[in-house]
C-alpha cells in the first residue's frame, strides 16, 4: 500500500513512517520545506517527499495523493503557542485548512478512478470535548463548547469532505498526551530533575495518554482495518489523574514529584492556552478496543519507563 503523509517530519509522523516501511507499505511525505529524509535517518530511495502546499491546488503532491491508497494529515501548527489573532488563524488553517485541500484532490483523484478504495486519517484531538470533570468520554461523547473544541469539530469536519468528494473512508484520531521524547514528558522531566517538578495544576484532573509507539501504531491500524472510521479516541486502555502521571514520571527518574505547577506560572508561560492544560477529560478508547487494536504500552508505568530511558 502506499501512503502519504502530511507532517511525515513530525513527531508522530516519524514513528509512523517507520512503522509502515517496517510492514512493507510504501511512504510519500508531503512537506512543506522538502529534503530532510535523510536527515531524519530514512533513506530517500524508501521515503519519497513532495512540495507540500495546501493553498495550490495543482502542485505535485496532488498527483502524490491521487498515487496513494491511503492519506494521514499529522499538519497543525503546535496548540502550546502564546494565542493571539494570528496564531489562532495558523491554528485553524493548518488544520481544517489542509483537510479540506486533502480532501478536494481525494475527490479529483476518485473521478478518475471511482472504483478505487481510499482512506483519509486525520490527526485530532480529545480537546474537542472540552473540560468534562469526571465524566467518562468514548467517542459518543458530545463536543465541549470552548475555542478549541470549536475548531477540533471544524477539523473533523473537513476531513470527513472526503467522504463525499472520494467516498473515501474517514478516520479523524483523536489524540490524548503523547508521552515520548517531545511535548510536555520533556517539559515536566526538566524542573523534576532539579527537585522542583510535579502535577500541573491541582493535579487532579483525568488525563488520557499514549506512549508515542502506540500512537503510530494506531494510525497504522486505521489504515490496515477497512472496518474502522469515524473519531477514534487515541489513548491508553486507562486514563489516569494528573498527579498520576507525574508521579509515574517521578519515580521512572528516580526524583520527587511533590511540587505542583501552579495556574498563575501557567498562564505566564502560555497565556490564554493555559487553562486547556487543566482541563480534566477521561476519555476511553473504545473504538479501538472494540476494533482488537493491539497495545505495546498499556499500563503508564511501563511506558514512562521506556520514555524516560530507565
Amino acid at each position: 500500500m502506499r501512503v502519504a503523509i502530511a507532517g511525515g517530519t513530525g513527531f508522530i509522523g516519524r514513528e509512523l513512517t517507520r512503522q509502515l516501511l517496517g510492514t512493507g507499505h510504501d511512504v510519500v511525505w508531503l512537506s512543506r520545506h522538502p529534503g530532510r529524509v535523510r536527515g531524519f535517518g530514512f533513506d530517500p530511495e524508501a521515503v519519497s517527499e513532495e512540495l507540500f502546499n495546501h493553498r495550490n491546488p495543482d502542485g505535485a503532491w496532488v498527483a502524490a495523493i491521487a498515487a496513494a491508497d491511503a492519506v494521514v494529515n499529522l499538519s497543525g501548527h503546535p496548540i502550546a503557542s502564546r494565542w493571539n489573532p494570528k496564531v489562532k488563524h495558523a491554528l485553524r488553517e493548518s488544520r481544517v485548512g489542509t483537510n479540506r485541500a486533502i480532501a478536494a484532490a481525494l475527490g479529483r483523484a476518485a473521478r478518475t478512478e471511482p472504483e478505487r478504495p481510499r482512506v483519509l486519517v486525520s490527526a485530532s484531538g480529545v480537546g474537542i470535548y472540552g473540560d468534562c470533570g469526571e465524566e467518562p468520554l468514548d467517542e459518543s461523547a458530545e463536543p465541549g463548547a470552548d475555542w478549541l473544541s470549536e475548531l477540533a469539530v471544524e477539523w473533523e469536519s473537513a476531513a470527513r469532505e472526503a467522504e463525499e468528494t472520494a467516498g473515501a473512508r474517514v478516520v479523524c484520531v483523536r489524540t490524548g498526551l503523547t508521552l515520548g521524547d517531545e511535548g510536555l514528558v520533556p517539559r515536566l522531566a526538566t524542573p523534576m530533575k532539579m527537585f522542583v517538578g510535579g502535577p500541573v495544576g491541582s493535579g487532579r484532573q483525568w488525563t488520557p495518554w499514549i506512549h508515542h509507539h502506540d500512537i503510530a501504531a494506531v494510525y497504522l491500524h486505521a489504515i490496515e482495518t477497512p472496518d474502522l472510521s469515524g473519531p477514534v479516541n487515541a489513548c491508553a486502555p486507562e486514563p489516569v489523574r494528573m498527579r498520576d502521571l507525574t508521579a509515574s514520571l517521578g519515580k521512572a527518574l528516580g526524583r520527587p514529584s511533590w511540587l505542583p505547577v501552579p495556574q498563575i506560572a501557567l498562564r505566564v508561560v502560555l497565556g490564554e492556552v493555559a487553562p486547556y492544560i487543566l482541563f480534566s477529560q477521561r476519555a476511553v478508547p473504545g473504538a479501538l478496543l472494540e476494533s482488537s487494536f493491539s497495545y505495546r504500552f498499556p499500563d503508564l508505568g511501563a511506558a514512562m519507563a521506556d520514555v524516560a530511558g530507565s
